[in-house]
């Protein structure tokens, strides 16, 4: 079962796309992933070349929202000077590959590195820098390359607990309609973080928060398929861009900010400079 195309083109013309494989009969448990490239506009293609196998396909602990995208994927735009057969152009663009793991029992965000055109990629590093103690959860990435070659991955992040009992945020949160009443729960709540890293996937400083208020997702969550359903879901509405100077993401978030009462999933816009 092949899925999540993400297709992307390189300064030379040369097409990219991850392919990420999982079983049906496995109840979509586990993934790998692969690239494919074409150097004439998608007549013909090279690959599948493997980039990481044998992922676990996380289930997200304490809440009832499901897995969305595992991976996200991006291109370089200046050649990292490693001939390749892959690209067009016989240069190769840095490629770059982001996704969620379960692994540990926990979701945790991993980011790997080509600058071959794919034939090999780097060993994983994980992104978010929580530590590991504090038991808590990063997922669903999504990826960008700015045009100065600085990569931003931005990820949801559950290491802040949710707002106490009591507080103006916690019913802003709308806590108060969620049944587990979650008041400083761990690994419940969610955020939006940011990290960036050189072309190089040097890291450049740690991870940011970009969410200014942390959120429910137990709250009007969407059923896949029926109401009837205990399975929700946040959406796949995950977005980010940049130029050399900006960094763009939309998220999702059900805060009242003032303009939310009723705490519906929304759509918040964040931008900061880019490294």
């Amino acid at each position: 079962w092949d899925s999540y195309l993400l297709p992307h083109v390189a300064p030379d013309g040369t097409v990219y796309t991850t392919i990420t494989n999982g079983s049906p009969k496995q109840g979509y448990s586990g993934a790998d992933i692969y690239t494919i490239s074409s150097k004439d506009c998608g007549a013909t293609w090279q690959g599948p070349n493997p980039v990481v196998q044998g992922i676990s396909v996380p289930s997200y602990q304490t809440t009832t929202f499901r897995e969305g995208i595992v991976d996200t994927f991006g291109v370089g735009n200046a050649p990292t000077g490693t001939p390749t057969t892959t690209s067009r152009s016989g240069n190769s663009y840095p490629l770059y590959v982001a996704y969620e793991d379960g692994g540990g029992g926990l979701s945790n965000v991993y980011i790997v590195s080509s600058t071959d055109g794919g034939l090999t990629w780097s060993a994983p590093e994980r992104v978010n820098d929580n530590p590991d103690a504090d038991r808590s959860e990063a997922l669903q990435p999504t990826l960008t390359v700015a045009p100065s070659g600085t990569v931003g991955v931005a990820f949801y992040d559950r290491r802040l607990p949710c707002p106490e009992s009591g507080t103006p945020e916690a019913a802003a949160a709308g806590l108060q309609y969620d049944p587990a009443l979650p008041y400083g729960a761990e690994n419940y709540c969610v955020n939006t973080a940011i990290q960036f890293y050189d072309e190089k996937l040097a890291p450049l400083g740690f991870n940011i928060r970009l969410s200014p208020h942390t959120w429910d997702p137990q709250l009007s969550a969407a059923h896949p398929g029926c109401i009837c359903g205990s399975t929700t879901f946040i959406g796949d509405y995950f977005g980010i861009d940049a130029t050399s100077t900006t960094t763009y993401t939309t998220s999702v978030s059900t805060f009242d900010d003032g303009t939310n009462p009723s705490n519906y999933q929304q759509q918040i816009v964040a931008a900061m400079a880019t490294p």
